[in-house]
């Protein structure tokens, strides 16, 4: 049994080392495989040929429309709203005069009433015044004529009690009636005075009665709030039946045929168009996108905001809408697109913005391979950039987008199927 497990052992040790050997046999005898040199890759690309040119790039700023006409309208008296316009609703369009809002008119017809009452009685009383006053200041003149007369009859008599051919009592009734003419031309002399003052009392009042019945014809006017120009009603805030104080706001009426755009363009832009005679008068168009259309409205940039605006680096310009175009339902905070032209620049290249790496470098084809150039960036106009630079006419720029860029990559310009 011993023999017979031990002559097991042996065959199986006999079949590894026999494997074995054939093995390390195959390894000895492997034969080695021919190696093959690496194949540059070859990059098809895209290309344009460039040429030399003074170009004006377009600027496109970003911008809302505004209205260069508009107010808040809120009611000059307070009361109840008895009554709203036809076209008093967010939206409406509106004449000038046509009515929006009016308030209980009540009690500012009773006010002119009292108003109308108390002027007629201020100048009632200032005639009856003036009335007394002129016959005062005619009998002020018999009073003067009299004390003449009895200074004459007293000096008279007196002359002639002097003499002894009157008796002394004749003088004394004579003084007597001199002093009671003089007294009654200084009482009337106050009178006069006194109705002098009460006649400039009295024309005050009638002054005041005047400006009452102004302030309360005009406070029952403006019980009915009128549109002060064609326009559009916004923010609308009024219904019958409502109360009114003179603060509250009604709604906001826009011009809506004095449409302007306003649009913010940078430091470096603004300076540009600055050195070139300045933006007043340059043409603009405004594009309008609504949906899928896109609404084009010629404008003219007519004036700059009165400082820079140091938290947009920039400043905000304004350009009306030129008249007699069909701005269809355009509104104010309608955003906008405004295009004008740049300066002119010279002997430059337009390439496509994706041609241009790291806003410097661009690579151009030369016998098959990349070369670098570093250009300067002068100008945005759309997708294409203006640049300068070492270039020369006739250049083929790479316009393919290549991740693994670099100089001396060997390319193959994409063939054209027409």
């Amino acid at each position: 049994m011993i023999l017979r497990r031990l002559a097991q052992l042996i065959l199986a040790l006999l079949f590894l080392g026999g494997g074995g050997a054939i093995f390390a046999l195959l390894v000895l005898t492997k034969t080695e495989a021919a190696s093959k040199p690496p194949v540059e890759k070859d990059w098809v690309v895209d290309s344009v040929v460039l040429q030399r040119a003074n170009l004006q790039p377009t600027l496109r700023l970003q911008g809302q429309i505004i209205s260069s006409q508009d107010a808040d309208l809120r009611p000059l008296v307070e009361g109840r709203v008895v009554e709203i316009g036809p076209n008093f609703y967010a939206g409406g369009k509106v004449i000038k005069g046509e009515l929006l809002v009016a308030i209980d008119p009540f009690k500012y017809e009773t006010e002119l009433s009292d108003a109308e009452a108390s002027l007629v009685e201020a100048k009632a009383s200032l005639v009856e015044i003036k009335s007394d006053l002129a016959s005062n200041k005619v009998l002020a003149t018999f009073d003067q004529e009299q004390e003449v007369l009895r200074k004459t009859d007293l000096e008279r008599k007196k002359s002639l009690a002097d003499r002894g051919v009157v008796a002394s009592k004749t003088a004394d009734d004579a003084r007597f009636s001199y002093l009671s003419a003089r007294q009654n031309r200084v009482a009337r002399s106050e009178t006069i005075t006194r109705l002098e003052a009460q006649v400039t009392r009295l024309s005050a009042s009638v002054t005041r009665a005047e400006v009452r019945l102004k302030r309360a014809k005009r406070n029952l006017e403006e019980t009915r709030l009128t549109a002060p120009f064609d326009g559009v009603l916004v923010e609308t805030a009024a219904a019958v039946g409502k109360r009114l104080s003179a603060s509250d706001k009604v709604a906001r009426i826009v011009d809506s045929e004095r449409l302007e755009a306003r649009f913010h363009m940078s430091d470096a832009q603004f300076g540009r168009l600055s050195s070139e005679g300045g933006v007043k008068g340059r043409p603009a168009l405004v594009v309008w996108r609504a949906g899928k259309a896109s609404i084009k409205l010629k404008a003219t940039l007519e004036r700059v905001q009165g400082e820079f605006d140091a938290a947009s680096g920039g400043v905000w310009l304004y350009a009306p809408i030129d008249k007699g175009q069909n701005a269809f339902d355009l509104r104010p905070g309608a955003f906008i697109e405004a295009q004008t032209p740049d300066i002119v620049y010279e002997n430059v290249f337009r390439v496509p913005e994706i041609a241009v790496y790291d806003s410097e470098r661009i690579y151009l084809i030369d016998k098959g391979r990349l070369v670098e150039r570093i250009v300067t960036v002068l100008a945005h106009d759309g997708f294409d950039l203006l640049i300068s630079g070492d270039i020369a006419d006739a250049s083929q720029l790479v316009v393919t987008r290549i991740p693994e860029i670099a100089p001396g990559l060997k390319v193959r310009v994409r063939e054209s199927n027409t």
